[in-house]
């Protein structure tokens, strides 16, 4: 029987993707199969799209359109089973989502609750795939998309989009034999939402809502809905799941640059550890920016390979080396700093590092190579301690075996070491065998000489371990601190030498490679204010407690609040034992910081507040106004007694207006009175620009009950309360105070400041602030000159291109090539003038000239 032309297409796409199947089935373009079949592209259009309404082929929009078999046999389990997570932290949500689709009654309504950016679109559309895979949907390409929030500001348009009128049928009707996502369901009115559960010729909806309770009670008539799915945030999912994630992004990447992505450990360490902002989209979002300002960067490059640095990611991935310490165990059990990674657009590659990489001759070269390798990824020297610091013990511990395998006997031994330093060393260890009540094997002996050996021959004033690891081991392990110092110190005076700090502390990492293991208990750190109040607490406490688990924070009364948030922070990481702290404090400012810290880090902080420099301060006070010593002593034992209780007094809501200038406090207080009817909230007001005064203001007023979020001129950067802006309260009226803290929709584009500066940070020597300015004002007139919104992805490779240019042309550039600028230049001359006219201004401040090839180039970056 002779088969008709939908037929025979059909056919020839079913014995292709059957041959030629390896993970998934081959995907086609329309000229592709024009050629193969002999038949003309618009003819074949018509039936490949036939087809794809019959449920028989997936299509995928982009450029160019691509065409999936679907095995209308086979079980559509393994679309579910591309989600990340769909045995473990989505196994549930899968469940359901199965049962929804599968149960014979029809049409469900499903309820998905998931925080915003958890990939609630990506999951809807896998759940769609599937529902088309097992016959349930006929059209492959109905599924429709609503978010109440684009409507938000037109309402009436947003109705007539969801439910049509007489001239156009709406997205409900339309859903008849697909399946309808809205987004944001809270935020329809609740009179629409009966609307939608009563509405009779409509498919499969799934509604989407925020985690957030009160956004949750905004959605009418849950007992409609037939299923309700929770899909986990970024930080509910598991470390394998993130690691998961990141490889994807990356592969994604790599085919859009059509380039192979080599991404250093320590960069999949940050990736793994630091604080996202919007779930998973923010992740996606941070890796696309590094992917995108290494092609910058490495853009003229022929190599296959491009090496994205640690410098090319948001500051905020960068801080995520810093939590490595905390973490380390459980991220190397997927990452291995002996490896070098690369992402392809379909998988993941490693390989070992050449042998030279991974065992330096001494340790001194394998810290020096590892600092070297950091430095290249362009971070700042602190943060390259932070990584160095975290890979000591491991470092260390394969130096010891290298060592340990140069010598079998003692016999050996003398052959490179003399008689005397073998006694000297001998003596160190049975000393260290009666402190430490341990006792040393003969291999220890043979480590120690060949390494004291070879410091002697190579001596150096370098010091390559940080101060503040030299710290932690001092304050951890302060028996072999001493022990090393003294001996070292004999050495010196018996060998005529000098050694510097680092050899004090490879003696002591000689002495307890053995006793080290992960203990995980509760640490007490001390914090006080002024120079040496706390550590002497401490020091007294470990001496008397026969233990090394307090440590301390001094304040210093001048020093700088920032500089102290930072100083703070790295220390309760690099205290941090796996069950907490208790941080015991003198005054607010300190526990301001340290809440901040604790939501930054994820370590649990308890509190005591032992306000002894309060008590003071009150005495002295009371002392100046001449009261006697009786009326001093009752006055503190009144006032003081009950402050730990006081601060515990969470009944009283605050809210805190912060300014420099009274006026601005004066007019918010006029404004909440007049236009908010917030009832049993106290507005608290501070006047100050000293950032050390404004935290211990806020942790003053913290004692008196809970602050529920600061309104102010600009934001204090503690994470632990809400912020926004005077301005932004101006704005408002008749709204819930939990609705002053939604972003407003100016401060969303987040990625577009961050790229502003990060390029800050890189080019120095253009004023960025109005570089800025003039590239924002730019934008906005091109997206109007060519009738279209440019995203966020656009707007910062928009940025970071013509920064890049105007820096290469200050610098006498060579003009790149760009084969593409010709036909742009012929096919669309006006549109060249147009942005020609608008980057005037720009060339005009900034002292350069740009010619139509580049403008052509920046053309066809919008159009990609």
């Amino acid at each position: 029987m002779k088969l008709n032309k939908k037929e025979k297409v059909y056919e020839f796409i079913a014995a292709y993707s059957s041959e030629y199947k390896h993970d998934e089935y081959p995907k086609f373009t329309t000229n592709f199969l024009s050629q193969k079949l002999g038949m003309q592209r618009t003819n074949l259009s018509s039936i490949l799209n036939q087809l794809v309404k019959e449920g028989k082929l997936m299509k995928e929009n982009g450029r160019p359109v691509l065409y999936q078999f679907i095995d209308l046999a086979a079980d559509g389990e393994y679309l579910l089973q591309e989600l990340i997570g769909y045995d473990q932290s989505l196994k549930e949500a899968v469940a359901i989502a199965k049962a929804a689709i599968l149960y014979p009654e029809g049409k469900p309504m499903i309820l998905i609750k998931a925080e915003k950016g958890s990939g609630v679109k990506y999951f809807a559309q896998k759940v769609f795939q599937f529902a088309v895979k097992s016959g349930v949907v006929k059209n492959s390409t109905m599924l429709l998309l609503f978010d109440c929030h684009a409507y938000k500001e037109n309402e009436a348009y947003g109705k007539k989009v969801l439910f049509g009128d007489q001239e156009k049928e709406g997205l409900l009707d339309q859903s008849q034999n697909g399946m309808l996502l809205i987004q944001n369901i809270d935020l329809l009115p609740g009179y629409e939402q009966e609307m939608i559960f009563s509405w009779k010729h409509r498919g499969i909806i799934l509604f989407h809502t925020d985690t957030d309770e009160k956004k949750q009670n905004r959605v009418k008539s849950l007992e409609h809905m037939d299923y309700t799915i929770y899909i986990p945030s970024l930080k509910e999912r598991t470390m394998e799941e993130r690691f998961q994630l990141v490889q994807k992004f990356f592969q994604e990447e790599a085919r859009n640059l059509k380039r192979n992505i080599e991404v250093d450990s320590s960069i999949l360490n940050a990736l793994l550890l630091y604080d996202v902002r919007e779930n998973i989209r923010g992740l996606k979002t941070d890796i696309h920016t590094g992917c995108a300002n290494c092609y910058v960067r490495t853009r003229k490059s022929r190599n296959r390979f491009i090496e994205i640095q640690l410098a090319d990611f948001p500051i905020d991935v960068r801080k995520g080396v810093l939590y490595y310490r905390v973490r380390k165990e459980e991220v190397d059990t997927f990452i291995s700093k002996d490896y070098k990674y690369a992402f392809t657009d379909a998988t993941m590659l490693k390989k070992q590092k050449r042998q030279e990489e991974q065992e330096a001759k001494s340790i001194y070269q394998s810290l020096d190579h590892r600092k070297k390798e950091l430095k290249k990824q362009h971070i700042t020297e602190e943060e390259v301690d932070a990584v160095v610091s975290t890979e000591l013990y491991s470092n260390f511990a394969k130096y010891c075996q290298e060592l340990s395998k140069k010598v079998q006997s003692r016999k050996d031994l003398e052959k490179f070491v003399s008689d005397k330093l073998i006694y000297h060393v001998e003596e160190f260890l049975k000393l260290a065998e009666q402190t430490l009540e341990q006792t040393f094997d003969e291999k220890m002996l043979f480590v120690i000489c060949l390494h004291m050996n070879s410091c002697f021959v190579r001596v150096t004033t370098k010091q390559r371990i940080s101060n503040e690891e030299i710290q932690q081991l001092v304050v951890t392990y302060p028996y072999e601190y001493q022990l090393s110092k003294d001996f070292i110190k004999s050495m010196e005076q018996e060998f005529g030498i000098h050694l510097n700090v680092d050899e004090i502390m490879f003696l002591m990492l000689f002495l307890i490679q053995n006793k080290r293991e992960v203990i995980q208990r509760v640490v007490t750190l001390v914090a006080m204010h002024g120079s040496t109040a706390a550590t002497s607490i401490a020091e007294t406490a470990n001496a008397m407690a026969n233990e090394s688990t307090t440590y301390a924070y001094d304040l210093a009364l001048d020093k700088d609040i920032k500089a102290a948030y930072d100083e703070l922070k790295q220390m309760v990481i690099s205290i941090h034992q796996g069950k907490g702290i208790l941080l015991i404090y003198d005054m607010g400012s300190i526990r301001t910081m340290a809440e901040s810290i604790a939501i930054e880090t994820g370590i649990p902080i308890e509190f005591l507040e032992v306000p002894i420099t309060l008590l003071c301060i009150a005495g002295s006070n009371q002392a100046s106004e001449d009261k006697d010593l009786n009326d001093i002593s009752q006055y503190l034992q009144m006032n003081f007694e009950h402050i730990q209780h006081v601060r515990d007094n969470r009944n009283k809501n605050i809210l805190v207006l912060l300014s420099s200038a009274a006026g601005n406090i004066t007019l918010a207080r006029h404004h909440i009175d007049r236009n908010m009817e917030w009832k049993d909230m106290e507005v608290v007001s501070i006047i100050s620009e000293d950032m050390n005064d404004i935290y211990n203001q806020i942790g003053r007023i913290s004692r008196k009950g809970k602050i529920t979020g600061i309104i102010g001129d600009s934001d204090p950067g503690l994470a632990q309360y809400p912020f926004t802006t005077i301005s932004h309260l101006l704005e408002m009226e008749k709204i819930k105070v939990e609705e002053l803290w939604a972003e407003p929709e100016e401060a969303l584009n987040t990625g577009v400041s961050e790229a502003f500066e990060y390029l800050k940070d890189q080019f120095t020597q253009i004023d960025m602030d109005k570089m800025e300015i003039y590239l924002m004002n730019f934008i906005h007139q091109l997206e109007y000159v060519l009738d279209m919104t440019l995203n966020e992805d656009q707007q910062i490779g928009l940025i970071i291109h013509i920064v890049c240019l105007i820096d290469r042309i200050n610098h006498d550039y060579t003009p790149s090539i760009n084969f593409i600028a010709s036909d742009i230049m012929k096919e669309h001359k006006e549109l060249v003038m147009q942005v020609k006219k608008l980057l005037e201004p720009m060339e005009h401040e900034f002292h350069v000239y740009i010619n139509d090839a580049e403008i052509a180039t920046i053309i066809s970056i919008i159009r990609k």
